[in-house]
């Protein structure tokens, strides 16, 4: 999660079901299940329901896998939700995938923009589009995107789908 053109690792769309362990801006304990909603080696975004402080450090521990690492809360991100907040967290142990996904090799499009794994609902055919994080949130939030299929030339909301475990 670093300055713009600098990302060590490749992020990817994908809702890792996680239990996070921290202390909030009021210097208390908790333990809350949460989610992610991009990840890389280096970090994710996370949606919570707790406020965290800057530069603490909480545990992550992912649900699809039963790994866990420490993480440096990096920022909170703006988002229009008032019933979550959004935060960029770093790995403080970037060799230990704890997510269960394959995270692809970074290319160059990857430094702006995020991959997302989509399947033809017809067809079952599969794209990766690289999107920037504003036309990402919709399309998580309506689970998909509208678009015609190469392969078998039909319409209909493609699914987000999570890349391969690694």
């Amino acid at each position: 999660m670093l300055e713009f053109g600098r990302r060590r690792s490749c992020r990817v769309a994908v809702s890792v079901p996680i239990r996070v362990f921290g202390t909030d801006y009021r210097g208390r304990d908790f333990t809350e299940e949460a989610n992610t909603l991009v990840v890389n080696l280096h970090g994710a975004k996370i949606r919570m329901a707790h406020q965290l402080i800057p530069e603490a450090e909480i545990r992550l521990v992912s649900h699809a896998t039963g790994r866990d690492s420490v993480f440096r809360v990096v920022s909170k991100l703006r988002s229009p939700d008032l019933e979550f907040t959004y935060w960029g967290v770093e790995n403080l142990n970037p060799n230990e995938n704890i997510w269960g996904v394959e995270i692809p090799a970074l290319e160059t499009g990857d430094q702006v923009k995020v991959r997302v794994l989509i399947e033809c609902p017809t067809c079952s055919a599969r794209e990766i589009l690289h999107v920037e994080e504003t036309p990402l949130a919709a399309i998580q939030e309506k689970g998909g995107v509208e678009r015609t299929c190469n392969a078998c030339d039909s319409t209909g909301l493609w699914k987000l789908v999570p890349f391969h475990e690694a």
